[in-house]
């Protein structure tokens, strides 16, 4: 594809359709068969979606918001929306009725494409939003006021308006691991940007499984947009519990996890090894397929010891980092240049990086336009040059790779000065299965640790405690005296976690001191 034409998703999506035409945009499930759509239907149907809201709207420029899982119909509602100049929000498919609504009414949206399966709260929408105007489902609904089909099925395809770069197309809520969850506003030009900015890390012959949450800008960048790119198939994986029978069906060539995901099959694959006494790598094999060239990680913090479990199977893990603010790519790797020194990859092209007071600070075409209607925030992350403060800590090394230390918010300051970062010893557990979750704080000014034990490993909770002092004591070996763990305490329970599992920093301890 022409990187010099694609400045924008309208653009992404004609060229692609152009390019690849007819070939297999979409693999499904639909029953007991398999679902294709070509790229050409893609664009077809976005344009069809787009005289419809042209239609319904009298022209305005509209917010959409759409939620569902992965799927063509959402695709399709997404770039139905933005490829005539409205802005899609994609919501967490996880989230209450009244977090949905919330969220909406904070974005201003005036449609609302959804999944058949949130049908049931549909009347509470209502009364919540009355300023959502068109209810659209995205499968076929004998109840719901209009469906897709209806819509593809009775509008022909728009004349597209010229679009450009800096208009905005998407507004994306983070996780709200630390407080509110906020809009951030990702232009057109932002997202392509981080499409553009590597060269060569796919191919029509690609076969993608999408594994990860679609509203997640990770897996909507790096599964559909850069497939659209290069024109790779990107095969919709139906449910995390079918996830190994889906990896048999579409004989994926790359597969996008994050760490828990490739930690969890990786002990699968051991412990089946071990069982049937069979080598670890075949049994990879049999797990992935022979076609797999490898995996790429993100969203969290990917342990060396897994890196090199993955390489001695057989399939390089390459890891990136990157934030919604970002669109979200600031670093990554290949598969040819696999590293296991802890470094989240190589900063992308085009991005600059410096390090401000221990501070990863950023300044790139990626970086959003600020947090919908929330310039407080806005201004806290964005400088007045245009630099984004990630709020990670970290440094550059050799090469342009990019270490991570922690995260700003979440410093420890002991009494004596020193500051240390919880994630950097949280870390130190990645390779501890007794540890299945860990949080690290200062609790009287001690370094604690906060351990909800793998009951897979051990159910007794005085035992469990017994081991991890043993094992903290090794951990504390590896640290200066200053950053050593002088308290455990082990949870009966999980973890406050956010609708995308990561733990709420703000929460109520709750293990007892062992």
């Amino acid at each position: 594809m022409n990187k010099a034409l694609n400045r924008t998703l309208q653009d992404l999506v004609r060229l692609a359709a152009e390019e690849y035409g007819s070939k297999t945009f979409i693999r499904e499930k639909a029953g007991k068969d398999i679902s294709e759509r070509s790229f050409a239907d893609l664009y077809s149907d976005s344009r069809r979606i787009a005289s419809y809201i042209a239609e319904k709207f009298g022209g305005e420029r509209i917010h959409a918001a759409v939620i569902g899982p992965t799927s063509y119909a959402y695709l399709a509602a997404y770039f139905g929306t933005v490829i005539n100049g409205c802005v899609t929000v994609p919501l967490d498919a996880q989230l209450a009725c009244e977090d949905i609504c919330e969220l909406m009414t904070r974005a201003d949206v005036s449609a609302f494409f959804y999944d058949k399966r949130y049908e049931p709260m549909i009347e509470a929408v209502r009364a919540a939003c009355p300023e959502i105007k068109a209810f659209i489902c995205l499968q076929e609904c004998e109840a719901c006021d209009t469906t897709l089909g209806d819509i593809t099925a009775k509008y022909p395809e728009a004349e597209l308006k010229q679009l450009d770069g800096s208009m905005l197309a998407s507004i994306v809520y983070t996780s709200g691991t630390t407080g509110k969850a906020k809009g951030v506003m990702l232009a057109h030009g932002n997202l392509i940007d981080n499409v553009n900015c590597q060269d060569n890390e796919s191919s029509p012959e690609d076969v993608l499984l999408t594994v990860l949450p679609i509203h997640h800008v990770y897996c909507f960048t790096c599964d559909i947009l850069l497939s659209l790119r290069y024109g790779a198939t990107v095969c919709v994986n139906d449910s995390m519990m079918r996830i190994t029978m889906n990896l048999k069906l579409f004989q994926p060539t790359i597969i996008l996890l994050v760490p828990m995901i490739a930690e969890t099959i990786y002990k699968q694959i051991m412990g089946a090894a071990k069982a049937k006494q069979l080598p670890p790598a075949a049994v990879a094999r049999s797990v992935f397929g022979e076609n797999l060239k490898g995996i790429f990680s993100g969203g969290a913090y990917l342990a060396p010891e897994l890196v090199n479990g993955y390489l001695e199977l057989g399939i390089p893990i390459a890891q990136g980092y990157g934030m919604t603010e970002c669109s979200p790519r600031i670093s990554t790797a290949s598969f040819d240049d696999i590293s296991t020194k802890g470094d989240v990859g190589k900063i992308v092209n085009g991005c600059d990086v410096k390090i401000v007071d221990g501070e990863i600070v950023v300044h790139s075409g990626s970086v959003m336009q600020g947090y919908y209607k929330y310039p407080e925030a806005t201004a806290e992350a964005l400088d007045s040059d245009g630099w984004l403060h990630t709020g990670d800590l970290g440094y550059v090394g050799d090469d342009r790779r990019l270490f991570i230390t922690g995260r700003k918010k979440n410093l420890i300051i002991l009494s004596n000065g020193e500051n240390v970062s919880p994630e950097e010893l949280e870390n130190k557990f990645a390779a501890v299965d007794l540890a299945a979750e860990v949080l690290v704080y200062a609790e009287d000014g001690v370094i604690t640790a906060e351990v909800f034990p793998n009951a897979d490993e051990c159910s007794d909770l005085a035992e469990a405690g017994a081991k991890l002092n043993e094992i903290i004591k090794e951990i504390n070996l590896t640290l200066p005296s200053s950053k050593t763990i002088r308290r455990l305490r082990v949870r009966d329970r999980e973890f406050d976690k956010t609708p995308s599992r990561k733990i709420k920093r703000a929460q109520e301890h709750k293990g007892n001191i062992v």
